[in-house]
């Protein structure tokens, strides 16, 4: 497990880190004293159509402001409708984002919180229910064999050893599903796997172990279900958009450097 780190404060940071291997996880990783984890949303899942939350969005918009957000502190803080294109972009992940004013995203979100939960709901209805994403919700089993299960954790592994954090929806007995980041999943010596994660009901990364002949995984809330492996196409796009950040602005520094 990596040492806990904070955000980066500057584009040269976010440069130089946001392309390693530990970066995310290392922002994920629950801070030493046991506090709340100001690389997270200040704001766990809530609200949403019928009161049942909004977690497959408020965990896509956790990662993707993990991997594509840094912070300039130093800067004038961003204006209502700068706030909602931060946030809008952040959700679409389709680029690095500056946050100006703010050292982390608990304190960003906690200034802007209406406006992120606004729009959570918002792809809730959009996706969930113009675009049948709730059909989504009811596929897949809520337990399956140990075969299955075992299959579906190397799956997980491959995900998070070689592209990063993993988007999984995790089904559950019932109608409901619900999401889940997993941020790194660490092999057992008997074949299973402690695997990290973070649960849009949890303020802090969480952990299980998984063993084999298991058939649904239990988390720290409770719920039992097994992992889907979805949207990695997603965290492919957004890894090649922080590449491509960090191209475009080391060429840029290189050439100012020259013109000194």
């Amino acid at each position: 497990m990596p040492a806990w780190r904070p955000a980066a404060v500057s584009k040269e940071e976010f440069i130089q880190y946001a392309c390693t291997d530990d970066y995310v996880p290392s922002l994920t990783t629950s801070p030493p004293g046991g506090g709340p984890n100001p690389n997270l949303l200040c704001f766990i899942n809530s609200g949403g159509l019928l009161g049942k939350g909004v977690c497959w969005w408020h965990s896509r918009f956790t990662r993707n402001a993990l991997y594509l957000a840094y912070f300039v502190p130093e800067r004038h803080r961003a204006n209502k409708n700068h706030a909602l294109e931060i946030i809008r972009s952040l959700m679409r992940a389709d680029r690095v984002v500056a946050i100006p004013g703010y050292s982390n995203l608990r304190d960003f979100s906690g200034d802007r919180r209406g406006e992120i939960q606004k729009l959570l709901e918002w792809r809730q209805i959009f996706e969930g229910v113009v675009q049948f994403a709730w059909i989504n919700g009811l596929a897949g089993f809520s337990k399956v064999s140990p075969e299955k299960l075992k299959a579906k954790m190397d799956a997980l592994h491959t995900e998070t050893s070689s592209k990063g954090a993993a988007y999984v929806k995790f089904q559950t007995p019932g109608l409901d599903a619900h999401a889940l980041i997993v941020t790194g999943t660490d092999p057992a010596p008997d074949g299973g796997y402690t695997v990290r994660y973070l649960d849009s009901n949890l303020r802090l990364e969480a952990e299980l172990a998984y063993r084999y002949g298991e058939r649904q995984l239990k988390l720290e809330t409770g719920s039992v279900g097994v992992p889907h492996l979805q949207r990695s196409g997603e965290l492919v796009r957004m890894r090649k958009a922080v590449q491509r950040f960090i191209e475009t602005n080391s060429k840029k520094t290189a050439y100012d450097e020259g013109d000194r």
